[in-house]
């Protein structure tokens, strides 16, 4: 028995939260959707498993791992595009001649794959195909905040699951299996929600291993090492993750979970809503029927993904720690002593621009990154000024922005930071590694790149710093970038 699990759904809408993973690694009680279908098909003696997945293959393939914890045999295969049952059986002919169960990932339903396998049995030579006749929806318990689900009878509709034979290959007759248990697809963020809330109120025991619960209305999962306040409110059902902190005052509310590693903070109210790992709630903030993901969330009735600009109220926990506290601090000095260095030139420069009727500074917009905001996505940047001595040179236009360091609107090392019209520029996954460094005044493409160099070859060098940087690189940045552009700006002159 072979199990071929398909990360295909799109992720424009869950965009920016699927910058690194496929839907199918978004989380359903805090493990991703993938892991809750490798566990499943282990428990029902499925251990050959194949992963077809389109959009972030890597991060799949490093959360599998070579050596997998489930006991089974995985393989992960990346698609060019999303393709049909018929299509992945071609694609899959080459191996031994088995029974093969197809399974979306992003399909959630109450299903015991050993009541499907023995109705296939029974139907030979016959494609298995299975229709969910009721979907998972939810409502309001009288006048209070309260969520609670049910299933609700619908047209006869496809949930994707289908089980072959590999040696049918000419895609023979389907034989539908009409299934009315609980069934959701994750097609956009109000599905994921719905999952989440509908998964606390037992609506998918089984999915979950929790088919033996006393009673759904009382499941109160808490992790190891998560510290609670005596004075906190905790209502069931909620799920907290390992790691977590729930200070004084603070209330969780009924249908919430939270992920590993979430902080909420004194008096902050979680209602209805699913916390991402690695999330600050701030003091005093109201959460209700959400999905929050650092400091950016969505309100499931509203529809909109919206950044909180305020870190004292949503932020990413571990976001930008890479930079440490000493770090800063050499930044800023090495900053004030290049500024006091470079102050003939400057100061010389401003008093030339007032003769000349000009500002002592000129200014020049760039899109800086808010550091607490998924940095990849347009919406992270805000346009800001920087002290600028436009049309003087490589190195001289930038010595007013060393002010800027100082003030901490950028990095004396850093990656580019980008204007508006650069952003077409990072598409596709590749590129995305330049955005877990800050912006910087001076920058690896300074250092490495010449002036005509392709623009692939300025995000290759950004990638690289990325993922190598330290304090000795930043130095060793620094000093190279300046010598090039002193070079440049005497070639100018």
């Amino acid at each position: 028995m072979k199990a071929v699990l398909t990360l295909f759904n799109n992720s424009e809408s869950f965009q920016p939260i699927t910058r690194r993973w496929p839907v199918g690694m978004l989380p359903i009680l805090n493990k991703p959707m993938l892991e809750w279908h490798i566990i499943n098909c282990v428990i029902s003696g499925i251990r050959d498993i194949l992963i077809l997945v389109v959009e972030n293959p890597l991060s799949v393939s490093e959360f599998v791992g070579p050596d997998t914890r489930w006991g089974a045999s995985i393989k992960v295969v990346a698609c060019k595009d999303p393709c049909g049952p018929k299509e992945i059986l071609r694609r899959i002919s080459g191996t031994a001649p088995e029974t093969v169960v197809i399974i979306p990932t992003e399909t959630i339903m109450n299903i015991r794959y050993e009541n499907l396998l023995n109705f296939h049995d029974n139907r030979q030579g016959k494609i298995t195909r299975v229709m969910a006749g009721s979907r998972i929806e939810l409502r309001c318990d009288g006048d209070t905040v309260t969520r609670c689900s049910s299933s609700t009878e619908c047209e006869p509709e496809e949930t994707g699951v289908y089980v072959s034979r590999l040696l049918d290959t000419n895609f023979p007759e389907a034989v539908d299996y009409s299934w009315n248990g609980n069934f959701t697809s994750i097609r956009e963020p109000k599905d994921l929600w719905t999952a989440n809330i509908a998964s606390l109120d037992g609506c998918f025991s089984d999915f979950l291993g929790l088919a033996d619960q006393s009673s759904k209305k009382e499941t109160l999962q808490i992790g190891h090492h998560t510290r609670i306040d005596p004075t906190a409110i905790i209502n069931r059902p909620s799920c907290i993750g390992d790691f977590c902190r729930v200070n004084s005052r603070a209330q969780i509310l009924a249908y919430s979970v939270l992920g590993n590693g979430v902080i909420v903070d004194k008096a902050a109210i979680v209602r209805s809503s699913v916390i991402f790992p690695e999330t600050y709630v701030g003091m005093d903030a109201n959460i209700e029927s959400s999905i929050v993901v650092a400091n950016v969330m969505i309100n499931i009735e509203i529809g909109t993904w919206t950044p909180v600009r305020d870190p004292f109220l949503l932020s990413g926990v571990n976001r930008k720690i890479i930079y440490a506290l000493p770090e800063k601090v050499v930044d800023k000095i090495l900053a004030l002593i290049l500024l006091l260095i470079t102050f003939p030139i400057w100061f010389t420069k401003g008093l030339i621009r007032l003769v000349r009727k000009k500002p002592f500074f000129g200014s020049c917009q760039f899109m800086v990154r808010d550091i607490y905001f998924y940095p990849s996505s347009k919406d992270a940047a805000q346009a800001k000024n920087f002290l600028w001595f436009e049309n003087s040179g490589p190195f001289v236009e930038r010595l007013p922005s060393l002010i800027n360091v100082l003030a901490g609107n950028i990095r004396l090392v850093g990656v580019r930071p980008l204007r508006d019209r650069d952003y077409k520029h990072y598409k596709e996954d590749w590129t995305l590694q330049r955005f877990e460094a800050l912006d910087g005044l001076f920058t690896p493409v300074d250092a490495e790149c010449s002036e005509d160099v392709l623009q692939e070859e300025k995000i290759a060098a950004e990638n690289y710093f990325t993922a190598t940087r330290n304090l000795k690189e930043d130095m060793r940045i620094l000093v190279k970038a300046i010598k090039k552009l002193l070079v440049r700006q005497w070639k100018r002159v």
